[in-house]
């Protein structure tokens, strides 16, 4: 079962709860995993597949070995992410000149997801405030697919 949690403060994703513009959630499962086995089952779940082609679109390609890639550390980068900070337990990554932070982590017995949308001048963009529903069912969806994969 995955639920809404408080951000960590100690966690990586904290530092954008500073903003009280700013969106930021998380989401906990059980689980137990690596983080390079989460950030791997994660990112080729089947539902971030599909993200992955629609971002190969917009020119933001990544394969699997990409993620692999990412998962070990080797690289910084994976379509349209790029690596903010890594740590055994976290991983917080951006979507380059966008508002959009991913953050992955693990502790013992679970598993995290969250995401940031920093605010410019005080405030999220309307697009992204309208889209926080589906965000929500989205971010949830991701991760108990990634959980059900380690």
């Amino acid at each position: 079962m995955v639920r809404r949690a408080e951000v960590p403060r100690e966690s990586l994703l904290a530092r954008y709860l500073e903003d009280p513009a700013s969106h930021v959630d998380a989401y906990v499962t059980a689980g137990e995993a690596s983080l390079a086995d989460f950030i791997s089952a994660f990112f080729s779940s089947p539902l971030f597949r599909l993200e992955r082609r629609i971002l190969a679109l917009g020119g933001a390609a990544s394969s699997d070995p990409q993620v692999a890639a990412l998962a070990a550390g080797e690289d910084a980068r994976m379509a349209a992410w790029e690596v903010v900070e890594r740590n055994a337990h976290e991983l917080l990554l951006t979507v380059p000149n966008t508002l959009i932070r991913t953050w992955l982590a693990v502790a013992p017995g679970e598993l995290w997801f969250g995401s940031a949308i920093v605010a410019t001048d005080g405030q999220i963009p309307i697009a992204a405030r309208a889209l926080m529903p589906f965000h929500a069912l989205y971010s949830r969806s991701l991760l108990a697919l990634a959980a059900r994969r380690v």
